[in-house]
């Protein structure tokens, strides 16, 4: 048992022959909490990963435009999940609102499709660092290790980190993201300072650029650059403030990283040359900083670059394990899973034992795709984390038609908070729902039709997720009747 106790509907109620319910310590401020998102969206490994396929394969000069729509979508998004961030007051976020919004049978589906989706992420995640810790490892120092070497060291340590105080991983993520942004703001001033004004050419600006080439590709892989955006409110039962901490940390995460992707995806259109952007090779997108760090800084800081995507993608998938312990942790207090997840270390106040799951099941995933042979990045990373951006996208949109629904009959509602915002969230990332599982090579980088089935397991994940639900009511219905208390 922790030793700070919720003073609120954060508590769960117990079952019959259930004990005390399970809470987490607050220790958590606005800044950190933002902490967490940003390291969830990781910014570097996304700004050196994903412009350059979107800026090549999407709408080139317009990716700017791109990210407008994406970051006013998300904002959009956020207005929504604010409002009942303040009203609802409890770990496990979309599931928890979901619920309250649309039913208890709902969310529980929604639940499953969280647990899933975040979980698969940290494998993929793992796989991913590998690859890139054996290649930047292999390019600077000339070893060249197995990629699952590195994939099992940064196991362990994530392990190791999720099982202590989360404001311990946020002070270790929280330099990670200070020197993701220092490198970010040196790459984008020295372009700006050799280029001047060539470095904003207009045509970034012109809105019928969304119009021409894949602009649906640039607006998919616009919003994955948000991928983990709402973790903050999966922390509101560790914040000093959850009534205003979520909020403000949301707010200042979506405004942070998306004035960074802007200015930046502009300023690379630039660097690049709007003329050259259609002569990129394939074969030369994923070195399109590299080879801009070399020509307009110097070789040295293309090496800084290549160790900090390591740090980045560390800092994301720590934060992702974090957040789906914190899903299996909800969930296992209340018996939804096993109870034993739904314990809280005695000592260090975190959801241990669920991130030992989440470890388990990451080990287990990674080792297999060793044994397998499959490729780190495209054999499991990149599939793997596009499943869980499509997954996340589906809980978006329905968090947001939730929110209409929660707040239809309550006595404070506001029409745009509570309303138009949501609304036009919905119809956002619907369409960008839609487009994702249509791209879905984009994301899992693979042409193979087996693999770009994959999405098929969203709606199976919420099937099991409704039918164990209605199961709950009919035999377990005090279990049912908990899921609202959370």
């Amino acid at each position: 048992m922790t030793q700070s106790t919720l003073p609120n509907a954060a508590t769960l109620v117990p079952s019959p022959g259930s004990v005390e319910a399970a809470s987490l310590p607050r220790t958590l401020g606005t800044l950190r909490l933002a902490v967490f998102v940003i390291a969830a969206v990781a910014p570097l490994a996304a700004v050196i990963g994903v412009l350059p396929v979107a800026l090549v394969f999407g709408s080139g000069t317009a990716l700017p435009l791109a990210f407008v729509v994406a970051t006013v979508v998300t904002a959009l998004f956020a207005v929504g999940y604010s409002a009942i961030s303040r009203e609802v007051v409890v770990g496990g976020a979309f599931y928890a609102y979901i619920a309250r919004g649309l039913g208890s049978i709902t969310g529980l589906g929604a639940a499953c499709v969280a647990v899933v989706s975040y979980t698969m992420f940290v494998p993929g995640g793992l796989s991913y660092l590998g690859f890139v810790m054996q290649t930047s490892v292999n390019d600077l120092l000339g070893y060249n290790l197995h990629w699952l070497v590195y994939s099992l060291g940064a196991w362990a340590l994530i392990g190791f980190l999720g099982l202590r105080k989360v404001d311990f991983s946020a002070r270790a993520v929280l330099a990670v993201i200070l020197v993701e942004f220092i490198l970010l703001l040196i790459f984008d001033a020295t372009i700006v300072k050799q280029l001047g004004s060539t470095a904003f050419p207009l045509q970034s600006l012109n809105l019928s650029g969304l119009t021409q080439g894949a602009p649906g590709v640039a607006i998919l892989l616009a919003f994955t650059c948000y991928f983990g955006i709402e973790s903050a409110a999966l922390y509101s039962e560790e914040a000093k403030s959850p009534q205003t901490a979520v909020a403000r940390a949301t707010y200042l995460a979506i405004f942070t990283i998306g004035i960074f992707y802007f200015v930046t995806s502009w300023i690379t259109v630039g660097a690049v040359g709007p003329g050259n952007i259609k002569g990129i090779s394939e074969a030369d997108v994923g070195l399109i900083y590299f080879k801009l760090s070399d020509k307009f800084v110097n070789g040295t800081f293309t090496h800084v670059i290549q160790a900090a995507i390591v740090t980045s993608m560390f800092a994301t998938v720590l934060s992702l394990h974090n957040v789906a312990s914190r899903y299996m942790f909800v969930l296992g207090r209340q018996g939804c899973l096993p109870r034993v997840l739904g314990r809280a270390h005695p000592v260090h106040g975190s959801p241990s034992t669920a991130s030992a799951a989440v470890s388990g099941i990451s080990l287990i995933v990674v080792l297999g795709a060793a044994y397998l042979g499959l490729h780190p990045m495209l054999g499991l990373g990149l599939i793997a984390l596009g499943f869980a951006a499509v997954g996340v996208m589906f809980l978006q949109a329905l968090t947001s038609l939730s929110i209409v629904f929660y707040f239809r009959r309550h006595p404070q509602r506001k029409l745009w908070q509570h309303v138009i915002a949501p609304v036009l969230s919905f119809v956002g990332l619907v369409g960008a729902l839609v487009v994702a599982v249509h791209n879905f090579e984009y994301l899992s980088g693979s042409q193979n039709p087996v693999v770009n089935g994959v999405p098929i397991g969203i709606p199976v994940a919420m099937t099991v997720g409704v039918l164990f639900a209605v199961w709950l009511r009919r035999y377990r219905p005090s279990l049912f009747a908990a899921i609202l208390k959370n």
